[in-house]
């Protein structure tokens, strides 16, 4: 038995791939403060059901969040109330779920890839997906993905089990219906999107390949499974549409989802093929195998008895030359301006059924195969790769194809990818030669790891802080760079570590010492997932708006909740002028105010004092500049006899729009100034 026999038996496997995720995002659950503006809305919406006790609404603050169903919000309100309760103000508890999901979700990708790929192959492809970069950053992320990425493996897994055939298929269509179900609740229809591809694409290519289809969906069908999609979904909606007066699908498919396919919703589009440019550092380092693990793959379908290499090929070429005609046409289509609204020509230009290719696709070989003599089955080892490739390649096809585009959308396909590494990687120790997709692969690896060692060098960071310096109008480059020097400079070891670890998995893939260079691969990706998320990220306030605003605040003693640290008594609540971002509601909290609900006028009743404002002087959206209203603040204080406290000014740069802010913290107490 060799080491990779042993390490892929038994509870140490399992443990050892829990814990490759859940170490690797661990330093970022705890260290990274919240995140604008998905993440900070989530959690402050899980918030707000614990503090108004009440699980159907989804809101922030006055604001129905009419977008995602409330799974989600379920989750993290539970693991806050267990963990610390909402009067903390901690995000840490709220990243639980996605930090526990994704973890859940490498060992839902071996259980997947057993039956499909042989268990020394799942293991392995299980664990460079558990280190790629984009799982271990959803992982610290309290959003959908980290739980939707473990339902929708687990459902596949459930999946590739009826589709190889078991003694228990009723059981696994149970499996797959619950694990459509219970992500219909935190993300809509990803899940079943996901599963339909993977089991109509495997299919069809059982249809092309050997004539017929197999009848091994068919417990799908039974009653059960729909019943329990009904049971678990229907009453949530029907509560929903009810509390919101039927607002809610409205919002949630009239509004959110359809803007997702008729535009670049919010804002989000992208390049010519968004997401394979970011497979070299979102896989990484996964991506070493990445290259050999689709040859191999399809060099392996494609000389199977009853489907020949020229049909395989015919398919292949035709169906990959329409998806680079559409992916065109869609980065196309979004750099034409807009026409006069109702034309037909808007119209043209606004309708995108482009994602709807995988789909056609699978219906085009459908009919194509028709006509196929019907043969002899192929190994399960076939098998199993036509349901990961149709899986992976379908589910990228169609976020590539959205005209909404985020970098996260792609995660459902990357347990599909991590498999076929770990396929590659099994036939390499086997002795099987690739060179040139081998050669793909290192450049890719590298490729990635230079990305992110460029990007997490201090040097990096120091030259686009003086960039950014030059933006502000309220102050020069010099006084807000010397606020600055403090996050110039944080410990590299970690990164020197990550380099060299990255450099000798090259080598030892080279020697073709493939199980060294995936354990070297795997610790070059940790070594520089904990640099980013223990020195760089948490040292870089220049880059956190709502952790300069606290420093502001602290200035004047004018943190809610902290007036026993300054001697002092605090404010109730912040009333912000220029800024709004939720991290500042959901940690300061929910009674805090900002724009536009932030009062412009003193108050006249005592008791309402302290008064703290926080001012962003760089704000260029107000109707009324910030200077105005902050000389009518202090007029106003000097005519009521109110005492103003004035702290000093701090500089950042809001990442989510990249404008600068120039943060004061005024302090206004009842009375005249001791």
């Amino acid at each position: 038995m060799t080491v990779l026999d042993r390490i892929s038996t038994g509870w140490k496997a399992w443990a050892l791939l829990f814990l490759i995720t859940f170490g690797a995002a661990a330093p970022g659950v705890f260290l990274l403060p919240a995140l604008d503006r998905d993440e900070s809305r989530f959690a402050q919406a899980s918030k707000e059901m614990l503090e108004e006790n009440n699980y159907i609404l989804i809101q922030y603050q006055d604001e129905l969040r009419n977008k995602k169903p409330a799974g989600i919000h379920w989750l993290q309100a539970a693991s806050t109330a267990l963990l610390t309760g909402p009067d903390a103000k901690q995000i840490w508890t709220y990243r639980v779920p996605s930090w526990l999901g994704a973890a859940f979700a490498v060992l839902a990708c071996f259980w997947a890839g057993i039956p499909l790929i042989g268990r020394r192959a799942a293991f392995l492809g299980a664990a460079l997906f558990g280190a790629s970069l984009l799982l271990t950053s959803e992982a610290h992320i309290s959003k959908t993905d980290g739980v939707l990425v473990f339902l929708t493996t687990l459902g596949i897994g459930a999946l590739g089990r009826l589709y190889l055939g078991t003694d228990r298929p009723g059981r696994m269509a149970f499996l797959v219906w619950l694990t459509v179900s219970a992500s219909f609740l935190i993300k809509g229809p990803v899940t079943m999107m996901v599963v339909a591809y993977a089991g109509l694409g495997a299919w069809v290519w059982s249809r092309a390949g050997e004539g017929k289809g197999r009848d091994w969906w068919r417990p799908l069908m039974a009653w059960q499974g729909p019943v329990l999609f009904v049971a678990m979904v229907l009453p949530w909606f029907l509560w929903i549409q009810a509390a919101t007066n039927g607002q809610y699908i409205e919002g949630a498919v009239g509004k959110d989802l359809k803007d997702k396919f008729t535009g670049a919703s919010e804002g989000h589009g992208g390049w010519f093929l968004y997401h394979l440019s970011h497979i070299p550092a979102w896989f990484f380092p996964a991506t070493l195998f990445f290259v050999a693990g689709l040859a191999a793959s399809v060099k392996r379908v494609a000389g199977t008895a009853g489907l020949t290499a020229a049909p395989v090929r015919r398919y292949a070429l035709g169906g990959l030359a329409i998806f680079a005609v559409l992916a065109m046409l869609n980065y196309g289509l979004a750099l034409v301006p807009p026409f006069e609204a109702g034309s037909v020509a808007e119209t043209l230009r606004t309708l995108k059924p482009l994602p709807a290719w995988p789909f056609l696709f699978i219906a085009a070989v459908w009919w194509m195969s028709r006509s196929v003599p019907v043969s002899p089955e192929p190994a399960d080892e076939v098998k199993g790769l036509r349901l990961i490739l149709a899986w992976g390649l379908l589910t990228y096809a169609f976020f590539e194809l959205m005209p909404t585009l985020l970098s996260h959308y792609i995660l459902p396909a990357y347990p599909a990818f991590g498999l076929l590494c770990g396929y590659a990687a099994v036939r390499l120790i086997d002795g099987a030669k690739m060179p040139v997709s081998n050669g793909a692969g290192y450049a890719l690896f590298a490729l990635g790891a230079v990305a992110l060692l460029a990007v997490s060098f201090p040097g990096v960071t120091t030259a686009y802080m003086a960039d950014q310096a030059g933006e502000f109008r309220t102050a020069s480059a010099g006084e807000v760079l010397a606020a600055w020097t403090p996050y110039r400079d944080y410990p590299v070891w970690l990164w020197w570590g990550g380099f060299a670890l990255a450099g000798l998995a090259l080598i030892e893939a080279a020697r073709r010492h493939v199980m060294v260079a995936i354990v070297l691969a795997i610790l070059s990706s940790i070594a520089l997932g904990w640099h980013i998320r223990i020195y760089m990220l948490p040292s870089q306030l220049w880059v956190q708006p709502t952790e300069t605003a606290r420093l502001a605040l602290e200035d004047v003693c004018g943190v809610p909740g902290e007036g026993a640290l300054c001697n002092v008594p605090a404010p109730a609540r912040v009333l912000a002028l220029g800024y709004a971002e939720p991290s500042f509601i959901l940690t300061l909290g929910t009674q805090n105010l900002h724009p536009p609900q932030t009062p412009l006028d003193l108050p006249t009743d005592a008791a309402a004092y302290p008064v703290v404002y926080l001012l962003n002087f760089e704000d260029r959206k107000a109707n009324e500049p910030i200077t105005e209203t902050a000389g009518r603040l202090r007029a106003e204080a000097e005519r009521m006899g109110a005492c103003l406290t004035e702290g000093d000014s701090h500089y950042a740069i809001n990442y989510s729009n990249g404008d600068p802010v120039h943060f004061r913290a005024w302090r206004f107490d009842w009375g005249g100034c001791p």
